[in-house]
């Protein structure tokens, strides 16, 4: 019997889980793009193996387990570290905090061989891993040995650089080609919206605390008391799922989902887009939605005007209900939100462009 040959591989993408949020989906789709282009990347999930009921699936995408959940620090950088060497890999490529560590510890393990390239959508203040005055000088002494540190959005430089890293700014991008403005037909819209006015705005996000559903809800229930006629369709898993759909059962404004399949369909199917996050510094899917040509409100907790462009959406602060419904009001109008989205288009095109990324990384990979 023969046994086949591993292909080499030339990076591991590190992430700690894949489910529903927007960093796996970025994720999937860079690394479905590489392997369109004939690389081996694949993807190593470090914390959990994957759950068919929660997690964001795509074809096409390796995806394994690292395993030794539970064993020691320096068990599971070794086990990343045999495993790289085995299928020849030269990068380790980081997006979250949490993986930091283990990926730099994977790295001396090979005495260099493995280079790490991070892409980071979070702080550093986003694990637990460096709490206290020894946890912050280990972050400084993990930050200083990536060999090339990048930050998906300009809000996450200063945390990172403040640290000892020598961060540079590689905004977060999407496939431009695959997220596109359409206009969907929708026989669910007609079936459960009787008011052919109904302002629907789409909101995809996790359904977790800290992520202002709360906030959307009671914005979109204030002009709809008001003779306004709107709809919130809620999409995303998460611990708060099973509430929130609970909270919709008879209500004529809330729609709450658990996922969608067509990402740039749910985007085609809505008139605008919401997100109300009090932390989130890079919410794809409101890229996903501007390179749709939709228009938004977001809550800016800090950062993500500067990612998107302050011309791409209408920004308010967390918390502010009055100020999404404002928001919401100007969103009414056809010809107001047409424009915003045209503009919010534009910036996606110049900015947030998939193979303008791929560009910017590709001497990393050489």
């Amino acid at each position: 019997m023969t046994i086949p040959v591993m292909p080499d591989v030339r990076a591991l993408h590190l992430l700690p889980h894949q489910g529903v949020g927007g960093v796996q989906r970025f994720v999937i789709e860079f690394v479905r793009h590489e392997r369109m282009d004939g690389a081996q990347d694949e993807i190593i999930l470090t914390e959990r193996p994957l759950d068919v009921d929660s997690d964001f699936l795509a074809p096409a995408t390796p995806v394994h387990f690292l395993g030794l959940k539970g064993e020691k620090f320096k068990a599971r950088a070794k086990r990343l570290a045999d495993l790289a060497t085995s299928r020849s890999v030269r990068i380790l490529q980081v997006y979250q905090a949490q993986d930091l560590a283990l990926a730099v510890e994977a790295s001396a393990l090979t005495r260099g061989a493995l280079k790490v390239v991070t892409l980071m959508f979070d702080g550093p203040g986003a694990t637990s891993d460096f709490n206290g005055l020894f946890g912050k000088r280990r972050l400084r002494t993990v930050a200083q040995q990536v060999m090339s540190f990048y930050v998906a959005s300009p809000a996450l430089l200063a945390p990172w650089k403040a640290v000892g890293a020598k961060a540079e700014v590689r905004l977060a991008a999407v496939d431009i080609q695959r997220f596109h403005p359409e206009d969907v037909v929708s026989s669910w819209r007609s079936a459960r919206l009787p008011d052919p006015d109904t302002l629907l705005v789409g909101s995809l996000m996790r359904a977790a605390p800290g992520k202002g559903q709360d906030v959307l809800i009671d914005a979109v229930e204030q002009r709809h008391k008001a003779g306004r006629p709107t709809a919130l369709m809620l999409v995303g898993d998460g611990p708060r799922f099973d509430e929130l759909r609970e909270r919709a059962k008879g209500s004529e404004s809330l729609f709450v989902r658990r996922r969608v399949n067509d990402g740039p369909g749910f985007f085609g199917r809505i008139d605008a887009f919401a997100l109300h996050s009090e932390t989130e510094q890079v919410p794809m899917a409101l890229i996903e939605a501007l390179a749709c040509g939709r228009a938004a409100t977001v809550a800016d907790p800090g950062g993500v005007a500067d990612l998107v462009g302050e011309d791409a959406a209408l920004f308010t602060r967390p918390g502010d209900v009055s100020a999404v419904a404002s928001a919401l009001d100007k969103l009414a109008d056809a010809e107001f939100r047409d424009a915003l989205g045209e503009a919010a288009r534009s910036r996606a095109l110049e900015r947030h462009n998939l193979g303008r990324l791929r560009g910017q990384l590709a001497p990393e990979y050489a």
